[in-house]
């Protein structure tokens, strides 16, 4: 099984909204439906959203388009309220959660601030994470792609950004990672983090209206 995990407990303070990250305006919908969307579409079976203590209007967002908290893998959209402790310390929180279901599903992680990265992006990635031998892949981008269309972005290690998009096996544990450098896809360095960012992604849309 291909379980989702849409990383949605963000505040979003920079991009100076009282609204929280994940209800965020982007492209006539907010960034948790865009992205949500684009999960359903791909190949992942079923699809695991993480909130936080910071994102109540979130979770009641979610409960009032009747989705329901997380129980078990038979839901096909649910929800989880993980400790907000930390990108880390949530992820590792779910990974414990969803290990004592089964240690062998594929978790397929992206945050809610990606809303372009298209079910076929997605799609490649898993496609990419089958053909290699390793338990673990994450997906960065190169540092020019950050500059060439002005991007704002946090650092780069040895010329390369992670986009917030990885891939494991469903257990709480250390794995061996590949790392996936793609070059030719900036929707995976569009993320709408701030106002800056988001300007820049209504620019790529108007320019490839097509581009998938």
């Amino acid at each position: 099984m291909i379980i989702g995990i849409l990383m949605a407990g963000g505040k979003g303070t920079r991009l100076n909204t009282p609204v929280e990250k994940p209800l965020y305006e982007f492209n006539n919908k907010n960034l948790l439906s865009c992205t949500l969307s684009n999960l359903l579409k791909s190949n992942v079976d079923i699809v695991i959203i993480a909130l936080s203590p910071h994102t109540i209007d979130t979770k009641n967002f979610l409960v009032n388009h009747g989705c329901k908290e997380f129980k078990d893998l038979s839901q096909e959209v649910s929800y989880i309220v993980t400790p907000g402790e930390g990108y880390i310390k949530d992820y590792n929180f779910l990974l414990s959660l969803l290990e004592s279901f089964s240690r062998d599903n594929t978790v397929f992680s992206i945050n809610v601030d990606l809303p372009l990265v298209s079910e076929d992006i997605i799609n490649s990635i898993l496609l990419e994470y089958e053909c290699q031998d390793r338990d673990a892949l994450s997906v960065f981008v190169p540092e020019e792609l950050f500059i060439e269309w002005d991007i704002d972005y946090g650092y780069a290690f040895d010329g390369i950004v992670p986009t917030g998009v990885n891939i494991v096996r469903s257990e709480n544990i250390i794995q061996e990672q590949t790392d996936l450098v793609v070059s030719d896809k900036p929707q995976l360095a569009l993320n709408i983090n701030t106002i800056h960012n988001h300007k820049i992604a209504k620019k790529f849309i108007k320019e490839n209206k097509q581009l998938k």
